[in-house]
């Protein structure tokens, strides 16, 4: 019987170093973390998947999950009828999305992002609140060189309120995002038009537990992008 999507295989795991567990461990809290907070991120799962459906590509078209972490939404993309590839720095994240979801392949070097190009599209989720100005730039120019002739590229990141927020709880839940970089729309906008051009811009919000009356969430900010 095939395991289901984003459960750990059953069998023994291979034999790790001490650091390796660690770095797994770490991985393991940062991934069941989120999906607490957010009810295994149903709510972004759906408008993610709509999103990229509406996108009519051909099936095993080529997409990057830039900035995966523990492979979240390797799932969605999977449903989308999408071939696969998560990326991140971080190694010990891209360990463990390689032991959670065995059909993905994640990978955390230059070279291999390098080599598996070109990508039909490339969605950089909610990773951009995590990188200054200069850094970003740079990585968009990166994306760039990486994507399709006519690919698409999505950004999907956390805005800030326009105002200081009355709600206690929601001032209290965004504290627990340490991204030292989470920018108004317009400006998303004026570094990703660097690079790309903007087609679309929408508005969303990603709530606690992903209840869409739950008065906890944070906005997010889309830019469907091309070349």
């Amino acid at each position: 019987m095939a395991r289901p999507a984003g459960t750990p295989p059953s069998g023994p795991l291979p034999a790790v170093t001490g650091s390796e567990a660690r770095g797994m461990a770490w991985a393991f809290y940062n991934d069941v973390a989120q999906r607490l907070i957010t009810l295994n991120k149903l709510e972004q799962r759906r408008h993610l998947l709509d999103r990229l459906r509406a996108l009519r590509l051909p099936r095993e078209s080529a997409a990057l999950d830039f900035g995966c972490g523990t492979g979240l939404f390797a799932p969605t993309f999977r449903r989308a009828g999408l071939r696969y590839l998560g990326y991140d720095i971080d190694p010990r994240l891209v360990a463990y999305a390689r032991w959670l979801y065995r059909y993905g392949r994640f990978i955390s070097t230059e070279a291999e992002l390098r080599a598996a190009a070109p990508f039909e599209v490339i969605v950089a989720n909610c990773c951009f609140h995590h990188i200054a100005d200069d850094t970003l730039s740079t990585e968009l120019a990166r994306m760039r060189s990486l994507l399709a002739d006519g690919g698409t590229f999505v950004m999907i990141d956390i805005v800030l309120p326009p105002g200081p927020d009355p709600s206690f709880l929601r001032r209290q839940f965004r504290k627990l995002e340490r991204g030292a970089f989470v920018r108004q729309p317009d400006q998303y906008r004026a570094i990703v038009e660097r690079h790309f051009r903007v087609r679309r811009v929408d508005r969303d919000r990603s709530h606690v537990v992903s209840l869409p009356r739950n008065p906890v969430y944070n906005d997010l900010v889309i830019l469907e992008c091309g070349t």
